[in-house]
């Protein structure tokens, strides 16, 4: 944790992998629906499940009535509700769909992409994590603990040299780190409003909502310049 500045890093190499297999799968001529499902399912198999988990967490919590204990309670429970498979399936089909709209494009675009969208949404849990309120100790507390205005900085000037560096266009890359950016600090509103302030489930959720935020952002832009 007192490394945090390097999750751009470790995320990059996430992206390259990830990436790289859709660039595979492009070049061996799949057709784009399966070349996002392997690019998907190599996303997932490299990060696991527990950010999805704060993501379902994060649902139930903010679908439960009454204060923000009974919201942090419902998010701690083990089992999963409404709120958390809705919010977890929309985020799911929004991932998959944003790799698909790529990978429509060509196999540079999609590895690109997957490369900067990977690194937006390690830099926005940190986003999330700075000068924030912990709402119980965990590894939520230690990310914000360490989460200092230096490590942030730090971090921002590695994620903006991979983003304008790998990014097919640098505009674009900027633009994905913005829009990300944004999602991030909407999501800590929304967690500050129901919960009291931001807990590890809302930083982990950051990290799917970022993600989908920076693929729709560059589906867009990668559209409108190859168009």
């Amino acid at each position: 944790m007192r490394h945090v500045y390097l999750f751009p890093v470790c995320a990059a190499v996430i992206g390259f992998l990830a990436g790289g297999v859709g660039y595979v799968a492009s070049y061996l001529s799949f057709h784009p629906v399966i070349v996002a499902l392997f690019t998907f399912t190599a996303l997932y198999s490299l990060t696991g499940i527990n950010h999805l988990d704060g993501l379902a967490d994060l649902g139930d919590g903010m679908v439960t009535h009454g204060d923000s204990r009974r919201k942090i309670a419902a998010m701690k429970d083990l089992a999963v509700g409404t709120g958390g498979v809705g919010l977890l399936v929309f985020g799911l089909i929004a991932t998959y769909t944003a790799i698909l709209s790529i990978a429509y494009i060509s196999p540079l675009s999609l590895f690109s992409a997957l490369v900067v969208g990977e690194v937006c949404s390690k830099h926005a849990m940190l986003t999330v994590s700075l000068r924030a309120r912990a709402v119980h100790d965990g590894m939520g507390s230690l990310t914000i603990r360490h989460t200092t205005p230096a490590r942030y900085l730090m971090s921002l000037a590695i994620t903006l040299v991979i983003c304008t560096t790998l990014c097919e266009f640098p505009a674009g890359g900027v633009g994905a780190l913005v829009v990300s950016t944004l999602a991030a600090l909407l999501l800590r509103e929304e967690a500050k409003r129901h919960f009291g302030g931001i807990s590890g489930d809302v930083i982990g959720a950051s990290n799917e909502v970022a993600r989908i935020a920076a693929l729709v952002t560059l589906s867009g832009v990668l559209s409108w310049m190859h168009s």
